[in-house]
C-alpha cells in the first residue's frame, strides 16, 4: 500500500515545483485534440483524438476517452454496458466504425465501449450531429470513427505497455508493425484484468456493505492482425481479423426495487474485415472505397436470484451473425466539384435462447440498407455539400411477432463552410435523418423488466447548427450552436402492470433539444499547455401531441465541462491535471414513477510522466496516475456508484 501514498504525495508536490530548465519533452499536448475540417470528406467539424493522446490518457478502452470530448457523457447502465451520450442523444443513435466496418451490435444497435481496447487505434474521430450520407442508415446523432495503426517504414516498430493497480488490476499490451516493399503487417494484443474496484469512502449502503463494489470483476483479451498491399499507387487492399473475448460481472443497482444480479461468462466477438480503395486513373480523379465485414458475436447472461450469486434464476444466450458492406464511388467534375455515390447496409441474424425455455432458439432477422448521392462544390473560400439518401429496413423474421415489418425514410444533409480569412471560418449545417427501432427495442422484454412494443415507429431528427472556428498563433477556439427537433423520439416510460412497475419503450410526439458547445486549446508558454471544453444542453418533450415542451427527459445533462493543464516541470518530466464536471441531470430510479435529479459531480485526475530517450526512435515512458483524486462519490446513472480514488503505475516502451 505504501506506493499509493508515495505516488499521491509526489503528484501534489510536483504541481508546485518551479521550472528549472527551458527545454521540455511534452507527453500530452492539447493541440492533439483538434477540431478540423476535411474538404476531401466534408467540412463539418471533427474532433480528433490521435494516438499520442490515447496513450497519454492511459485509457484501457474507448470508453475512458469520452470524459474529455465536447458534449459527450460516458455512462454505465444497469446491464453493465459502458456507453456514450452525445448532445443528450443516446448510444443507439450513434454509429461506431473501425476501419470502415460498422461495429454496433444491430440487435440492440450499441456495443459495450469498455470492452473495446485502444491498443490498435491510431486515432478516433467524432462527428456530431447528422453526418454525411456516406455513413449509411440510422446515425442521427453522429458517428465515431476508429482507424487502425498503419506502419509506414521498413523498420520493425511497435509499442509495449504495462499498467498496474491494486485489486489485481493490470493492463498489458503489445503492438508490432513492419512494411516490406508494397506489403505491410500489423499485429496487436492486449490483456486487461480487475478483481473489483473500490468505492469512495463516503459510500455507505447495506446493499453493498463492502468497500469493494459487488460483482465488478472484468477480464478482457484482444488480438488484432492486419495485412495490407499497395499496387502501383493506384490501389490498396487490407484484410484484418479481430478477436475479442471478455467476461465480467454487472454491479447490481442500489436502492431499486428489482436489481439485476447478472454476470457475463461469455462475451466473444470474431470479425473479418476487407477494405481498401481503388483509383481508376493515375490522376486519381475517380475512385471507389469499399468495406466488406462479417462477424460473429456470442454472449451469455447468467441471471441470479440474489447478491450471493449462488442460485441461477435464468440464463440468456445470444448468437449474432452480421454481414456489412459499404461502397463509395467518388468522381471529380471539373476543377471544383465532387460527386459521391454511396451504397451500404447490413443483414443481422440474431438467435437467443433461455434456460426457462429449455434453450430453444428464437430467431430474429433484420436487414438495413442505405443509398445516396452527395455533391460537393468548392469555390474560392466557400465549400458546400448537399446529400440525399434513401434508407430502409425490413425484418423477415421476428419470432412469434408480426414479420415482414418494413420502414423507409428519406434523408438529406446540407453542409456549408466559408473561410472569412486564413484564421476564421464559419459553418452552417442542416440535416434530416431517421433511425429505425432495433430488434431488441421492439421485441425484447429484457428478462422481464420491459413490456414489448412491436409498433414502435422510426424516430426522425431535424437538425441545424452554426459554428465558428478561430485559429490564433498559440491555439484554437471553436464554438457551435445547435438545434434538434426529434419526431417520434424513442424513450422509455414507466408502466404500471398488475401492481408492478415496468419499463416500456414508446414514441414521444416530439423532443426539442438546443444548446451550444465550445472547445479551445492554448499554449501559454513552452512549458504549459491547456485547454477546455464546455457544453450546454436543454432538452424536453411534448407532454401531449398538442401540448408544450415541458416533459423532462432522462440522462441529458444541462452542463458538461472539462479542463486540461499540462506542465513541463523540467526536462523529460511533466505533470498533467484533468478536471471534469456534469450538472443538472435527471433519470428514472427503478421503483419510482417520476424522474429524480442525480447529484452533480466534479472529478480531478493527476498524472506524472518521465520520458527517457534511449536510442533513435526508442522511448521509455514511466508514469503514475491518480483518478478521482478526492475520492468523490458520483453516479452516471441512478443506483450505480462509480469507482473512488484509483492509483496506477505504468511503463510504455516505444521503438
Amino acid at each position: 500500500m505504501w506506493y499509493k501514498y508515495l505516488l499521491f504525495t509526489l503528484v501534489i508536490l510536483t504541481l508546485s515545483i518551479a521550472a528549472q530548465e527551458k527545454d521540455s519533452v511534452k507527453t500530452y499536448d492539447l493541440s492533439e485534440i483538434t477540431v478540423e475540417s476535411s474538404i476531401a470528406i466534408e467540412p463539418k467539424p471533427i474532433t480528433k483524438l490521435d494516438q499520442k493522446f490515447l496513450t497519454s490518457f492511459d485509457g484501457r478502452s474507448v470508453y475512458e476517452t469520452g470524459f474529455f470530448i465536447p458534449s459527450i457523457k460516458p455512462q454505465t447502465n444497469s446491464r453493465g454496458e459502458s456507453l456514450f451520450y452525445i448532445r443528450g442523444s443516446n448510444e443507439r443513435q450513434l454509429g461506431l466504425f473501425f476501419d470502415g466496418a460498422f461495429i454496433n451490435i444491430p440487435w440492440d444497435n450499441r456495443i459495450d465501449l469498455s470492452l473495446l481496447p485502444t491498443t490498435s487505434l491510431s486515432e478516433l474521430k467524432i462527428i456530431k450531429g447528422i453526418p454525411s450520407i456516406i455513413y449509411g442508415a440510422n446515425h442521427i446523432a453522429g458517428v465515431i470513427i476508429g482507424t487502425s495503426q498503419n506502419n509506414q517504414t521498413s523498420r520493425l516498430s511497435g509499442n509495449i505497455s504495462t499498467q498496474f493497480s491494486d485489486l489485481n488490476q493490470r493492463k498489458l499490451s503489445i503492438s508490432l508493425g513492419k512494411r516490406i516493399n508494397n506489403f505491410s503487417v500489423y499485429v496487436s494484443a492486449s490483456h486487461y484484468n480487475r478483481d473489483a474496484y473500490a468505492l469512495p469512502k463516503d459510500f455507505d449502503n447495506l446493499e453493498n456493505p463492502s468497500k469493494l463494489r459487488t460483482n465488478s470483476y472484468q477480464q478482457t483479451n484482444s488480438i488484432f492482425i492486419k495485412a495490407g498491399y499497395n499496387y502501383q499507387k493506384l490501389s490498396n487492399i487490407n484484410a484484418s481479423i479481430q478477436y475479442l473475448n471478455s467476461e465480467k460481472g454487472v454491479p447490481p443497482e442500489i436502492n431499486v426495487a428489482n436489481p439485476r444480479y447478472w454476470q457475463y461468462p461469455v462475451w466473444e466477438k470474431t470479425s473479418l474485415n476487407i477494405f481498401g480503395k481503388h483509383s481508376f486513373t493515375s490522376l486519381k480523379n475517380s475512385s471507389i472505397d469499399y468495406v466488406f465485414n462479417i462477424y460473429n458475436f456470442n454472449m451469455q447472461i447468467n441471471d441470479f436470484n440474489d447478491p450471493s450469486y449462488s442460485q441461477i434464476a435464468n440464463i440468456e444466450k445470444n448468437d449474432d451473425v452480421v454481414l456489412y458492406g459499404r461502397m463509395i464511388y467518388t468522381t471529380l467534375l471539373g476543377s471544383n466539384s465532387i460527386v459521391r455515390f454511396s451504397l451500404s447496409g447490413y443483414s443481422t441474424n440474431h438467435k437467443e435462447s433461455f434456460l426457462t425455455n429449455d434453450f430453444q432458439d428464437v430467431l430474429y432477422i433484420q436487414n438495413v440498407y442505405s443509398t445516396g448521392i452527395e455533391h460537393e462544390f468548392l469555390w474560392n473560400r466557400f465549400t458546400a455539400i448537399l446529400g440525399l439518401s434513401l434508407d430502409g429496413t425490413y425484418s423477415p423474421e421476428t419470432s412469434i411477432h408480426e414479420s415482414n415489418r418494413s420502414l423507409i425514410s428519406v434523408g438529406f444533409n446540407l453542409t456549408t463552410k466559408y473561410s472569412i480569412d486564413d484564421n476564421l471560418s464559419a459553418q452552417l449545417n442542416f440535416g434530416r435523418k431517421s433511425r429505425f427501432p432495433s430488434l431488441r427495442e421492439a421485441f425484447s422484454d429484457g428478462l422481464g423488466r420491459f413490456i414489448i412494443n412491436p409498433d414502435l415507429k422510426a424516430e426522425t431528427a431535424n437538425e441545424g447548427e452554426v459554428g465558428l472556428q478561430f485559429l490564433f498563433p498559440n491555439g484554437t477556439l471553436y464554438t457551435n450552436l445547435f438545434l434538434n427537433y426529434l419526431q417520434d423520439g424513442i424513450v422509455r416510460d414507466v408502466i404500471k402492470l398488475n401492481n408492478e412497475k415496468k419499463f416500456k419503450r414508446i414514441n414521444k410526439a416530439s423532443i426539442l433539444s438546443y444548446g451550444f458547445e465550445t472547445q479551445a486549446s492554448y499554449e501559454l508558454s513552452k512549458k504549459i499547455n491547456t485547454g477546455f471544453q464546455f457544453s450546454y444542453l436543454r432538452s424536453s418533450a411534448k407532454n401531449t401531441t398538442i401540448g408544450e415542451y415541458s416533459d423532462t427527459l432522462e440522462y441529458k445533462p444541462e452542463f458538461i465541462s472539462s479542463l486540461f493543464l499540462n506542465y513541463s516541470i523540467f526536462k523529460n518530466f511533466t505533470s498533467l491535471a484533468e478536471v471534469s464536471t456534469i450538472h443538472n441531470e435527471y433519470g428514472y430510479q427503478e421503483g419510482y414513477e417520476f424522474f429524480r435529479k442525480l447529484p452533480s459531480y466534479f472529478l480531478i485526475n493527476l498524472r506524472l510522466t518521465y520520458n527517457i530517450v534511449l536510442n533513435k526512435g526508442q522511448n521509455l515512458q514511466l508514469f503514475g496516475r491518480v483518478n478521482n483524486v478526492f475520492d468523490k462519490l458520483y453516479y452516471t446513472q441512478w443506483g450505480l456508484p462509480e469507482a473512488g480514488r484509483q492509483f496506477y503505475l505504468g511503463v510504455n516502451y516505444k521503438f
